[in-house]
């Protein structure tokens, strides 16, 4: 019961640390922010590679070409795949906020990086979802 609560507690520290940090490619977009939320729950980085190899718009798309797009990146970094419905906290899933992105499953809610901040969004906007 106390490894829950430890995960618990490093999703939840790292969801509040970013509630208000604002969106920023190679530091705080979607996928780092999976990333980092998958390090917090488990002392593994998925984005090891990645970190500090771009730093704008153009840097990352370049990066995600090169890996195949989100669903590979989730799919090959973020554990097995499972339905949406079966989403449980702390899975990384992929889903619509404007554009596709990567974000971290809360509950009935799932949370990636906005302009100003964490977006919070239904999970019936949930395309595709992982098992962290």
């Amino acid at each position: 019961m106390t490894r829950i609560r430890e995960w618990q507690s490093a999703l939840a520290s790292v969801i509040e640390e970013r509630m208000v940090a604002p969106f920023a490619w190679g530091t705080h977009d979607c996928c780092l922010f999976a990333a980092d939320c998958v390090q917090a729950m488990t002392g593994h980085d998925p984005a090891v590679d990645v970190r500090g190899a771009y730093a704008d718009e153009k840097g990352a798309a370049r990066v995600l070409k090169k890996m195949g797009g989100l669903e590979a990146i989730a799919s090959t970094r973020c554990g097995k795949e499972v339905n949406p419905a079966a989403a449980r906290i702390g899975d990384v899933v992929l889903g619509t906020a404007g554009r596709e992105c990567l974000g971290v499953c809360t509950g009935e809610m799932w949370h990636a990086p906005g302009e100003h901040g964490l977006l919070a969004m239904p999970m019936r906007d949930v395309l595709r979802a992982w098992r962290v």
